[in-house]
């Protein structure tokens, strides 16, 4: 297994209040179809009723990931996205994941001006979130829709075909008391956690002033909601946290290669 850490400091993106923001199932619809998959055979075990219904990933389940992790013997590539934020991440998450935030970081981390980064070629992207509802999701779709951009030549032949969404999020993983040992540090915190209220409103402020200050450049692109806005995930029926120390140190990044 090769591990490679990178740090940065992860730039924001626009986010939208999702008590304002959600779209009916028909604008879901709409919005899936512009970047969905062609069909094609997936490698990995999938969820065969998912939280999420896609055309653009499938999802797969905590017991089939955490086989992934443990058993090295298929030779399958895999880069794992962590998409909360990083009060989130700290607390908690699977191990080797790369925590990524931002839709505009992630093009930047898997492409560069002349395509796919060559470290990047041949992996399995699996992105989840707290219960990979929303943040999750929309990571995967922007990937897709990125992806068909960039190959609008050869939409047959995408860089990643295959992305994958781990259903019912780090939550449902980390609640299976056998899949603990794959989570790092062992503890989950809720992004509606109190002790962390604060770092949440200074992610969602920012994002909101900055789409707020984007609006006259782009009003005609800007939707309310699609894939260039994250949302937050609805809060959970009940706040379980573990508290670690908050951190301020930027976000490291690691990825896990199978071979």
């Amino acid at each position: 297994m090769t591990r490679e850490v990178n740090y940065c400091i992860l730039k924001s993106d626009n986010l939208q209040d999702n008590r304002q923001s959600r779209l009916s199932p028909q604008d879901e619809h709409r919005e899936e179809a512009h970047v969905k998959t062609p069909v094609r055979r997936y490698t990995l075990t999938t969820v065969e009723s998912p939280q999420t219904e896609s055309t653009t990933f499938r999802s797969i389940s905590a017991p089939v990931l955490a086989s992934l992790l443990r058993d090295r013997s298929r030779g399958l590539q895999l880069i794992i996205f962590d998409c909360r934020y990083p009060f989130e991440y700290f607390g908690g998450h699977i191990k080797g994941a790369i925590n990524i935030y931002s839709l505009d970081e992630l093009e930047k981390y898997l492409f560069d001006e002349f395509g796919v980064r060559s470290t990047m070629g041949g992996l399995l992207p699996i992105f989840y979130c707290e219960y990979s509802q929303v943040r999750g999701p929309a990571m995967a779709r922007r990937l897709r829709k990125i992806d068909m951009h960039r190959n609008h030549h050869r939409a047959s032949s995408l860089d990643f075909p295959e992305i994958y969404l781990l259903d019912r999020g780090y939550f449902n993983f980390w609640s299976d008391q056998m899949l603990r040992d794959l989570c790092e540090p062992r503890y989950y915190i809720s992004m509606h956690a109190r002790p962390y209220k604060h770092a949440l409103r200074q992610y969602t402020q920012h994002h909101r002033s900055k789409s707020i200050s984007n609006e006259h450049k782009k009003k005609n692109h800007l939707r309310v909601f699609s894939e260039e806005h994250l949302l937050e995930e609805e809060p959970p029926v009940e706040e379980l946290i573990e508290e670690t120390p908050s951190r301020r140190a930027t976000t490291p990044r690691t990825r896990l290669l199978f071979e």
